[in-house]
């Protein structure tokens, strides 16, 4: 009987001992607590992290990116400017005459078409009233077309880009011609104010990066020159179409030539009027160029001495032979204009 209790008082202290030894203390509430703080700091802590990660990408991405817009892209510059095309590079060559090296058939046939029609301006365009009127409606309307075209044109081009940018000017060119040759007696005035813009042009070419530097200045000395020389055209009409025909022709002529020579005399109006940022060519002036501009000017003169002396008995067309007759001049033909203003009606070819 002893012996049974002192097994089950021996049990029972066993089973105490055991489950004070494996048994977990209940925690108390500042235990708790503590454990709550311990475990919030860890999360906050990794949460700080994965945000501190986040927020370095983003700078990072950030900086990258402003970096390639400010240019370093291919078609923009370190300073946020667009890129110009540096004169006598493989690429220069190919925005301004359209191959690397050699003549393309597309410049040939416009340098060839140039110097045929510089030479009749130069030679018979007071003579010849009604062709110089076709022709200069086809220069003038072809070129702003052209100019249009150019500054509107994306970074892949058109669609048959070389085929468009020869066949719209030329379209629209015709237009011009017919447009002028119908409507002569105010298409007058528009060949002197072309002439005017043409001078203006050539007068910019003589320095590297143009005469006038300022954006704004060009294209207001552009226009100035031909609303200029279309109002002196109301005062002086025959001297101003010896001036446009003789002054027009002389610089398509050359403009033809280095169509076919290469030598850069080109690049000066496609710098000044195409101010598309994604074709901006460089204008460098070198001797060769020197040499054109000078012959323009020599050509110009020579034409217009010779034309004024050709047409000394002619006035828009219409040859005076009153004088041959023993009759005062102003009596003969009815219709002729007075110096200075157009005829009343189409002189006769």
């Amino acid at each position: 009987m002893l012996s049974s209790k002192w097994i089950l008082c021996c049990f029972l202290l066993t089973t105490l001992i055991l489950s004070s030894v494996f048994a977990q203390p209940t925690p108390t509430p500042t235990t708790l607590v503590k454990r709550q703080e311990v475990e919030t700091n860890s999360v906050n802590e990794f949460n700080k992290a994965t945000v501190s990660r986040k927020s370095s990408s983003t700078k990072t991405a950030t900086a990258t990116a402003t970096e390639t817009g400010k240019g370093g892209g291919s078609n923009g510059s370190h300073d946020g400017s667009p890129a110009i095309i540096p004169a006598a590079t493989t690429a220069w060559f190919v925005a301004v005459y359209g191959t690397e090296s050699g003549i393309s058939s597309r410049m040939a046939s416009l340098g060839a078409i140039l110097i045929v029609l510089g030479l009749f301006l130069c030679s018979m365009g007071f003579r010849r009233f009604k062709e110089m009127l076709c022709v200069m409606g086809l220069l003038t309307f072809g070129s702003m077309t052209w100019i249009g075209l150019a500054n509107c044109r994306p970074v892949s081009g058109y669609p048959m880009d070389s085929i468009l940018m020869i066949v719209v000017p030329v379209c629209v060119g015709l237009v011009g011609a017919v447009a002028y040759y119908v409507l002569w007696n105010i298409a007058l005035y528009l060949v002197c104010a072309f002439g005017g813009f043409i001078f203006a042009i050539f007068v910019l070419s003589w320095k590297s990066d143009l005469v006038i530097v300022s954006l704004i200045g060009r294209p207001c000395f552009l226009g100035g020159m031909a609303l200029l020389t279309g109002v002196v055209t109301f005062f002086a009409l025959r001297p101003m179409l010896f001036f446009a025909t003789s002054f027009v022709g002389a610089y398509i002529f050359m403009f033809g030539v280095d169509c076919l020579s290469r030598t850069g005399l080109i690049a000066a109006p496609q710098a000044m009027l195409n101010r598309n940022p994604n074709h901006l060519v460089e204008y460098s002036i070198n001797k060769y160029i020197y040499v054109m501009l000078a012959m323009i000017i020599l050509m110009f003169l020579m034409s217009m001495a010779w034309q004024m002396l050709f047409n000394a008995a002619h006035h828009l067309g219409m040859h005076i032979v009153a004088a041959a007759k023993g009759k005062p001049a102003h009596e003969e033909p009815k219709e002729e204009a007075t110096e200075g203003h157009p005829p009343s009606s189409p002189p006769p070819s």
